[in-house]
């Protein structure tokens, strides 16, 4: 289900009375909750609600079990009874595939088998054991079902020589949308308890509304279970202002999504999936629209989803903070996407040793840690290649010890250093936009020979660009250069105001200059 879709509105028109009716009961707000938000899932295909099933169940119990609490048999059969409860459900809606019953069955007995072995284990060693069954788990189905078919398309020289197997045996696995991110914001809850960072409480209908939570299901941000779990734990208030700067953001990015990245999107499409024929003018054109085109798409979901959470009483972290004005690429990732390259930095970064050791062993750390989470943004060699560019950038300049320097310096000299450091960042950027965005590596170069013709360059080329992502610069830009704007220094009711006229500003927009066809959002593919 679609944020910018219609029945996305009928959907909050069922669920938003039923939810002021049940909000001051924590047990029915929540199962409303899980209810809703396996509707909102299923809505696009049934059946994988029980991939969502499997996660939650696993991570029910290997979160307790890591944080070194007693794992009862009520706790285990619970997660039991939830799986086949939900596989038995999806399938019914689904009115196909029966056979997922049979194997959730077979599943359910292998996890109770493991979950036997585990309790068996040394006391000091149970903890590791549940906190690996959360592990294999999650990134067993995340490798089936995202990297399997790339997988064996890159080793089929191997193995088709050997077996006489040709490509078109290797099965093309649907990928199921938001699996990178529900599963990376499981395995961090477990990962948490494990350490001690987080105390798992033994209610499975809490735990399972905060696994499935609609607003950031698909693609984000991905949370903390430390600042989001205590939230589904509590009963919250909604006040009217709450509701007010929510729907604003929420509008807000509606409009990046539908207004800029959804046209915007016509402009990239044609460079990127037609590049024969087109001038260096066009080719500069669609990189500008696809950087601004990602950046809307995404961002504009995260202000959605936080906006949406806010009406229902529930914090979401920030994803972006206006990444485009970053002066290095390290900054840049503080600014981008800042749920993942958080959670790469706290759960791959520091343990690969992060900044200790060296500057030798930090620029590997940093370069390793950016490869994979290319990877995780899609199985294909031109996504390792986009991690590997900002890995590379990130551990060339932290060799340098760029950002200290550029500190340090100060007057003209740091404007200047400053000056030449972001376009250096922007220029990695987006080239590493085009790594991203390309079919392929030839594609890819196609696109980067095509923008060095000189060529092209007239007003109307770049009109599009310049009408739908220049007014969104410009305001980023005075938000960035004034931190005054980002707050009202008036008090609560000019606060409520800029609220008010930012939500009829982001609706005239709308009306006026949507995109005729709307896109699925770029994040859903990851």
């Amino acid at each position: 289900m679609l944020f910018n879709s219609g029945v996305f509105f009928v959907f909050l028109l069922v669920f938003a009375p039923l939810y002021m009716l049940s909000r001051r009961d924590l047990t029915a707000r929540n199962v409303l909750l899980i209810l809703s938000s396996y509707v909102f899932y299923g809505w696009w295909d049934w059946r994988f609600l029980v991939l969502v099933a499997v996660s939650t169940s696993v991570d029910y119990v290997a979160a307790l079990g890591a944080s070194g609490k007693d794992v009862r048999r009520v706790d285990i059969a619970k997660s039991g009874a939830f799986l086949l409860a939900v596989t038995v459900a999806s399938v019914l809606l689904a009115r196909r595939d029966l056979w997922i019953i049979g194997g959730v069955l077979a599943a359910l007995g292998v996890y109770a088998a493991i979950i036997a072995g585990v309790v068996r284990l040394p006391a000091d060693r149970q903890r590791k054991g549940w906190l690996m069954l959360s592990l294999v788990t999650n990134l067993g189905i995340l490798a089936i079902f995202k990297y399997l078919t790339f997988f064996l398309k890159t080793t089929e020289p191997i193995w088709g020589g050997l077996t006489g197997h040709r490509q078109d045996w290797i099965p093309l696995i649907l990928l199921p949308v938001g699996l990178s991110f529900y599963t990376f914001q499981a395995i961090g809850r477990t990962i948490d308890s494990y350490r001690g960072a987080f105390d798992p409480q033994r209610s499975l209908v809490n735990y399972a509304a905060y696994h499935a939570f609609f607003p950031q299901l698909v693609a984000g941000p991905i949370e903390r279970a430390a600042h989001l779990m205590p939230q589904f734990e509590r009963l919250l208030p909604i006040s009217g202002r709450m509701l007010l700067s929510g729907t604003s953001l929420f509008l807000f990015g509606l409009m990046k999504k539908m207004v800029v990245a959804d046209n915007l999107a016509v402009v990239a499409d044609g460079v990127f999936n037609h590049p024969a024929g087109q001038t260096g003018g066009a080719f500069v054109a669609g990189v500008l629209a696809f950087s601004f085109q990602i950046y809307c798409d995404f961002s504009g979901y995260s202000d959605m989803a936080r906006g949406l959470a806010r009406c229902l009483g529930f914090d979401l972290m920030v994803n972006f903070s206006r990444p485009y004005f970053a002066t290095t690429p390290s900054r840049f990732w503080r600014r981008w996407h800042i749920s993942l390259s958080t959670w790469l930095r706290d759960y791959l970064y520091i343990p690969l040793g992060g900044g200790r050791g060296g500057k030798w062993n930090t620029a590997r750390n940093l370069l390793v840690t950016m490869v994979l989470g290319g990877l995780w943004h899609g199985a294909a060699w031109t996504f390792v290649a986009w991690g590997a560019l900002h890995g590379a950038a990130q551990a060339l300049l932290r060799l340098l010890d760029w950002d200290r320097r550029l500190e340090a310096l100060r007057g003209a000299v740091r404007a200047g250093a400053q000056a030449g450091s972001y376009l250096l960042t922007m220029l990695v950027v987006v080239v590493g936009w085009i790594l991203f965005r390309a079919s392929s590596f030839g594609n890819a170069l196609e696109v980067m020979r095509g923008s060095l013709a000189p060529t092209g360059y007239d007003g109307a080329t770049f009109a599009p660009v310049l009408l739908y992502a220049g007014p969104l610069l410009l305001f980023e830009a005075a938000v960035e250069l004034w931190p005054r704007l980002r707050a009202s220094p008036h008090g609560k009711p000019a606060s409520l105001l800029l609220h008010y006229q930012a939500a009829l500003i982001s609706v005239g927009l709308i009306l006026c200059f949507a995109a005729e066809a709307p896109k699925q959002f770029i994040y859903f593919d990851f």
